[in-house]
């Protein structure tokens, strides 16, 4: 078993300084990483000079230099650009290296075939909200890769927010719920939004009262210890408006809704993963 040095010694390569891949670099320095220990690959000079800027840390257009020698390589590339990223450095991969990908769709066994043989490849599942440290992400491991692997890569992106292990057969279960799941909610508030309005609500006054009983219920919700179906009746009374709105709401098929819009998630997930496998 490949041992992973700690984060005081190793070093982590991202390659792709988009979004994902600039809050993952981010939270690596937040997590004990020093500047010169992190480097950020992409073609973007502007992207790299503002990360260099916001985090201190090395920046490159040359994915092979970022790549070589690096301990971790975060790829934050966008699925369809995968094989060609990836034949410009996956020969200067070092022997125990773990490659650890956000890459949506893309299997384990799609970047073991085109790395080093023997390469520990860890699957991620991010969503949205890692960009400010309130993230859900799951991660799997390929063939090569075992238990200190996915430690390294849970320390990785432990700044991000939750990390959680599954079965890569659950990441596309993981992905309609967490990595689609901010959508669902986003959705919910417009909704909420445009009944308040309809209700006679000021649009300003209703925004401000939805995006913050959103904000308020999830932190309630991390903070109390309790579940969610143990808040929903705290709030229910009987005979109470809270109870006759989930009472509509239910009726009308909310848990059928759901569940049908969770379904079509995950079989999108499964469709394009065979797509960008060329099945």
């Amino acid at each position: 078993m490949t041992d992973i040095a700690p984060a005081s010694s190793s070093t982590v390569a991202v390659i792709g300084g988009g979004v994902m891949g600039g809050a993952i670099a981010a939270a690596v320095r937040a997590g004990g990483w020093p500047a010169d220990a992190v480097t950020v690959a992409d073609k973007n000079t502007e992207t790299l000079a503002d990360l260099a800027a916001a985090h201190g840390l090395v920046t490159t257009t040359d994915l092979a230099e970022a790549a070589r020698g690096a301990d971790v390589i975060v790829f934050a590339v966008k699925p369809q650009d995968a094989t060609e990223v990836l034949a410009e450095f996956s020969e200067h991969v070092k022997q125990g290296a773990t490659l650890l990908t956000v890459a949506a769709g893309l299997p384990t066994s799609y970047y073991e075939a085109r790395l080093p043989h023997g390469t520990a490849v860890v699957r991620a599942m991010p969503n949205t909200p890692a960009l400010v440290g309130f993230g859900a992400t799951a991660i799997s491991a390929g063939a090569s890769a075992t238990d200190a692997h996915l430690a390294v890569a849970s320390r990785v992106l432990a700044g991000t927010g939750l990390v959680v292990t599954v079965d890569e057969s659950q990441i596309s279960a993981v992905g309609a719920v967490s990595g689609s799941g901010p959508a669902y909610f986003y959705a919910f508030v417009e909704a909420l939004i445009e009944s308040g309005i309809t209700l006679g609500l000021d649009r300003d006054v209703a925004t401000a009262l939805a995006n913050q009983t959103l904000i308020g219920a999830g932190r309630l919700l991390e903070s109390s210890g309790a579940s969610a179906g143990e808040l929903r009746a705290r709030v229910s009374s009987k005979g109470g408006t809270t109870l006759a709105a989930l009472g509509a709401m239910s009726d009308a098929g909310l848990q059928t809704v759901v569940a049908v819009g969770l379904s079509a998630a995950d079989r999108r997930t499964r469709e394009l993963a065979a797509e960008l496998a060329g099945e």
